[in-house]
């Protein structure tokens, strides 16, 4: 009788181990799959971001291009404005050239502080997008992967289990039960 009790012991051991470790199984799938789709979602937020800057970075460029456009175009109005004022009362010479060097050194100025703050502008963003690649790498790995259960632990608690099982079954045994065989 005892050794029936040893057994089925053992049997409800074993089934629960096994059972264990296909829930372990399953959980580590679960968190494989939850880890998979964070990456997934990390990328594409990644690269949402990228496309962001990019076009940003391209807006930045036009607009400072369309800026030292109308600064040239203010700076020969405002050059022709001079030379037709100087025809009508006869100026010439040294006093309109500097005049007009004037106008292209303002416009010069203006372009250069234009260029100096798209530069600024560019590297910001460019270090932005150097950012969003480590972001990325904290979301993805800010969940863990899932880590499949051993088969060698499996195997040594259903052995452990049958070990318990002999000797409780031995110490039944001894103390006076009445083995089946």
């Amino acid at each position: 009788m005892c050794e029936a009790v040893a057994l089925l012991t053992f049997a409800v051991s074993a089934a629960s181990t096994a059972v264990g470790y296909v829930g372990q199984q399953q959980q580590a799938e679960a968190q494989n799959a939850m880890y998979a789709q964070n990456r997934a979602n990390a990328i594409a937020d990644f690269e949402n971001k990228q496309k962001q800057a990019t076009i940003r970075q391209i807006q930045e460029q036009e607009a400072a291009s369309a800026a030292r456009f109308d600064t040239n175009v203010e700076a020969r109005k405002a050059k022709a404005t001079a030379i037709t004022a100087a025809g009508e009362t006869g100026v010439n010479g040294l006093s309109i050239e500097g005049i007009l060097a004037e106008y292209s050194g303002r416009a010069a100025r203006a372009n250069d502080r234009v260029d100096q703050q798209t530069d600024w502008t560019m590297a910001q963003l460019q270090t932005e997008k150097e950012g969003f690649g480590y972001g990325a790498v904290d979301k993805i790995n800010s969940v863990s992967r899932g880590t499949s259960p051993s088969f060698l632990d499996a195997g040594l608690r259903i052995a452990g289990a049958g070990v318990k099982s002999y000797g409780d079954a031995k110490t039944n045994i001894k103390n006076g039960a009445k083995p089946l065989w």
